[in-house]
């Protein structure tokens, strides 16, 4: 029986351009020949299971017919009821992924992206999938900044959508309100006396400024509150009418602020799938992170105040020290790609090099099961040889004892 070479005639890939956005539909030797006069390109593909995949050349030459089936199992049987899951499509673009924050009353109060794309060209729509159909009304559209979603504005949160499973990894989050979308201006508002109302308030200030007419023309955001549900936006008038309102959030991930505000704290439920930056307190840490000296902080810069230690290991955050692991360099295909730079980039910790002569005490973490942590900065000394006769005091000349370190 003679077996048919492995092909991969019908793969086609594509690649985000400068002048012309996101680019599809190239063959494998087409791919070639473009990497030969832009070496380094990232190439897109999506696989069988419609799962967006950023490649180099040498992946791209690996890839097989085979890639472009289905390997997820086609689930025929009933399955358990979850949540919904947000599909971005259409705008000529790829790869924008997010989380819907669910609220207790299953309404869909906001939005994570967690990939913005690439290459859109114009506003994608967004599609909410419930696979079991009990939730239903949500309306999303999106807004993008340099070819990528930068913003989900929730136009109507829908009800009736469930939350997962307990076994559906989540994070904590905060919901902030950043921004209040006019969706109706309304008619015969006394501007600079009727009063725009939000409840509850969370701490919020609201000011608005409208037209000749009385009509609503933009509301600005003054402070802003944390919310776990949607809040109600209003304007108390005698007068006008028939304005409305859509509050829009920021989801802040893994906040860490130096008062606690546990109340004010959402989980969100990982759907699409995140990068661990670290472990805190025994717990993944999914927020941002910045390097001082070589360690590794929750927050977005030495200014943020934090001073919370991020570690490479659940044991080295429970213990509050770092233990030797051996480094891996995780690529999320998914997620990062060196074609498009973002403001918030974070710099790769540097890799652990454990010197030769340790200049300090280092502090040894005994693999096996144990209920303390030693701490022994020099090897126990030889017994003297030469035998000699103690004085009448017994008082010892060692000093024991090693410094702990506070975290």
């Amino acid at each position: 029986m003679t077996l048919e070479p492995i092909s991969n005639t019908n793969i086609m890939v594509g690649y985000i351009s400068e002048t012309e956005g996101y680019v599809r539909g190239l063959l494998v030797p087409e791919a070639n020949e473009y990497e030969k006069n832009n070496p380094n390109t990232i190439f897109i593909f999506i696989d069988g299971d419609d799962r967006v995949k950023y490649l180099n050349i040498d992946e791209v030459n690996s890839l097989r017919n085979s890639d472009l089936l289905r390997k997820d199992p086609c689930l025929t049987g009933p399955q358990p009821c979850g949540p919904p899951k947000l599909k971005f499509f259409g705008g000529g673009g790829v790869g924008a992924e997010a989380n819907p924050v669910i609220d207790e009353n299953g309404e869909i109060i906001a939005v994570d992206i967690i990939s913005g794309g690439f290459g859109y060209e114009s506003p994608p729509s967004v599609q909410v999938i419930d696979p079991c159909q009990n939730g239903a009304g949500a309306v999303l559209k999106t807004e993008i900044l340099n070819g990528s979603v930068v913003r989900v504005i929730i136009g109507e949160t829908g009800s009736g959508y469930l939350p997962p499973s307990s076994s559906v990894p989540q994070y904590p989050a905060i919901v902030q309100i950043s921004d209040v979308i006019v969706t109706n201006p309304g008619i015969d508002y006394n501007c600079g006396v009727d009063e725009i109302i939000i409840e509850p308030a969370n701490g919020t200030q609201l000011s608005y400024n409208c037209d000749p007419f009385g009509k609503i023309k933009s509301v600005k955001v003054l402070k802003s509150g944390n919310f776990t549900s949607t809040p109600k936006i209003m304007m108390k008038s005698d007068t006008g009418l028939n304005a409305r309102f859509s509050p829009v959030f920021d989801v802040i991930r893994d906040p860490l602020p130096v008062e606690p505000i546990i109340s004010d704290i959402v989980q969100v439920f990982d759907l699409v799938g995140l990068n661990i930056n670290g472990y805190v307190g025994g717990k993944e840490y999914y927020g941002n992170v910045y390097f001082k000296d070589g360690v590794k902080f929750a927050g977005t810069s030495v200014n943020s105040g934090t001073n919370i230690r991020v570690f490479e290991t659940r044991e080295a955050s429970i213990l509050g020290v770092n233990v030797p692991v051996a480094r891996v360099n995780r690529v999320d295909e998914t997620i990062d790609t060196p074609v498009v730079s973002t403001t918030d980039t974070i710099t790769l910790e540097p890799d652990v090099v454990t010197p030769t002569t340790p200049t300090t005490p280092s502090v040894t973490v005994d693999p096996t099961p144990s209920t303390s942590v030693t701490v022994d900065p020099t090897p126990s000394p030889a017994p003297d040889p030469t035998p000699y006769t103690p004085p009448p005091s017994t008082d010892s000349g060692g000093s024991g004892g090693g410094g702990g370190y506070g975290y």
